[in-house]
């Protein structure tokens, strides 16, 4: 409580001890003095004041560079953080980042939805492939925020093969961004199907400028050759005897000559051809099994698979043989990370039986085949994930060591999807989401799920999980918590009922999510 009133003497540095006792009386004034205060309190408040009065001129500067250094340092964090996921964006399966005000930005009606699930990005330009009501082939560009058309392109087929219910072919068009001496180009490739196609018809390679849609170059592949990309090239490998003509369709024995040519001038860049291989039927019994109807063409990294019967054959990209890899009835041969390879084989007790094949030759017998990932930024690079198969699907998930093959963790039990960033392994469990250290397996983090998730994205920030109905969900990469959740049934349908939904969707080339309808449009998430 206050005390009593007392008359004291105000002088202009109050805090600063006296000088000189002649120095002027200030002002007298009468306080109230707190007498149940602290006996030290007024002391200490002094010697405050006075240490800050006479180190105000250092503490001022001092402030002001804390100030900024905290200042940069949050703008080389924020930097780096968008230098990051810039890099991201161009990782294939990484779409644009999202948060909780996530709506759709544009619709695709079922002509134009084609060329989502089967386009790519180039350019900026998202080139695909549709089909008019007529059965007429295009390529088209669209604006990926707006969907607005910025070219269409039309093309032909080189021998169109109508089905049962259409005079017009079933068509899939599927486009790739390539560079070629610098710019991106995109190359498109046609391919029939349906009830009623004969044989393997002839594919259709187009090579567009993505600005302008305009055709640079225009190719026909045999339906028996097996067809692939590299930046800068076309590779195609086809069937021809001992002298280099073509082999007929009938030959027992061919050999297979893989060309690589120019995407767009179509000059001969290099040739190889195989050694005189057993042509295999369906009709050979158990040997059949391997038959194919076309040889099987994949790029990886910088390597080239040729797949063809019961033989493959890995080869550089400037066409120098790496390996022979003789196959086994009803195996093949697939790429796996960090440079290796895997020869898998189904048996008849539907479970995996593997070898894999090192880069030093080795060769290791395992009982998994390569596992697939929807994000891969190659991270981890010593490590090669594989996968088991059980009575219901798949079951285990390995990591083993790229040098030597040797299992370095696993995780029992059924995994639905993965994806790699930044040397973490995020996976969707039967019963979770996991992150786990991609070379140890140590479980990072465990978030519980009381659904099956089905597909999982990222922005590079969060995992983005369909939950119910129309639900989208977002999971920190860091912790696994829960950032945000939204309800898109609503938006998403429109004037039509929510039943017509059918549910997430996202491009391995296309950076948006999009939400698929039962009468074939879509969508489109951003």
């Amino acid at each position: 409580m206050p005390g009593r009133m007392h008359q004291v003497e105000l002088v202009e540095a109050a805090d600063e001890p006296v000088r000189s006792p002649s120095a002027a009386p200030g002002r007298r004034v009468d306080v109230a003095l707190d007498e149940d205060a602290p006996a030290g309190r007024t002391d200490d408040v002094l010697a405050a004041r006075t240490w800050l009065r006479r180190h105000a001129r250092t503490l001022v500067p001092a402030a002001a560079v804390l100030v900024a250094t905290l200042l940069v340092t949050q703008l080389v964090i924020d930097r780096r953080e968008a230098a990051r996921l810039a890099a991201l964006a161009a990782i294939p399966g990484v779409v644009a980042p999202a948060d909780s005000s996530i709506g759709v930005i544009w619709r695709a009606e079922p002509r134009l939805a084609a060329a989502l699930q089967s386009g790519a990005m180039v350019d900026g330009v998202l080139v695909g492939g549709i089909q008019d009501a007529d059965g007429s082939p295009s390529v088209v560009g669209l604006d990926p925020d707006t969907g607005a058309v910025a070219w269409v392109t039309p093309v032909d087929l080189p021998t169109p093969q109508p089905t049962p219910t259409s005079s017009s072919p079933e068509l899939w068009i599927s486009c790739s961004a390539l560079l070629h001496e610098g710019p991106s180009v995109a190359a498109c490739v046609s391919q029939q199907y349906g009830e009623g196609v004969q044989g393997t018809p002839p594919s259709s390679v187009w090579v567009l400028d993505p600005s302008d849609g305009r055709l640079l170059a225009e190719r026909v592949v045999d339906g028996g050759s097996g067809l692939a990309f590299t930046d800068q090239a076309m590779v195609v490998a086809e069937r021809v005897t001992d002298d280099g003509s073509p082999a007929e369709t009938d030959a027992d024995a061919v050999s297979w000559e893989v060309t690589a040519t120019d995407l767009i001038t179509g000059d001969a860049r290099w040739t190889w051809t195989s050694p005189v291989t057993d042509v295999v039927s369906r009709d050979d019994g158990p040997e059949g099994l391997s038959g194919l109807t076309a040889a099987s063409v994949q790029t990886h990294d910088d390597r080239i698979v040729v797949g063809v019967d019961n033989h493959a054959w890995i080869l550089t990209t400037g066409g120098d043989l790496v390996r022979d890899v003789p196959l086994e009835p009803a195996s093949w041969l697939q790429p796996a990370r960090a440079g290796v390879f895997i020869k898998s084989t189904w048996t008849s007790s539907d479970l995996y039986r593997g070898i894999l094949l090192l880069e030093d030759g080795t060769e290791v017998a395992i009982d998994e085949t390569a596992g697939w990932l929807a994000v891969d930024d190659g991270s981890a690079p010593d490590v090669v994930i594989t996968i088991g198969d059980g009575a219901r699907g798949t079951d285990g998930l390995s990591g083993r060591s790229a040098r030597t093959g040797d299992l370095l963790w696993h995780l029992e039990g059924s995994v639905v999807a993965g994806l790699m960033l930044d040397g973490t392994l995020y996976v969707a469990t039967g019963d979770s989401l996991r992150a786990l250290d991609a070379t140890t397996g140590e479980v990072l983090w465990r978030t519980p799920l009381e659904r099956l998730a089905h597909q999982l994205s990222t922005d590079g920030t969060n995992l983005l999980v369909p939950g119910l109905g129309v639900t989208l969900e977002a999971y920190s990469l860091r912790d696994g918590e829960l950032a945000w959740s939204t309800d898109l049934s609503e938006e998403v349908a429109g004037d039509r009922s929510t039943a017509f939904v059918q549910g997430f969707r996202s491009g391995w080339h296309d950076p948006r999510l999009y939400v698929w309808m039962d009468s074939g449009s879509v969508a489109v998430l951003g």
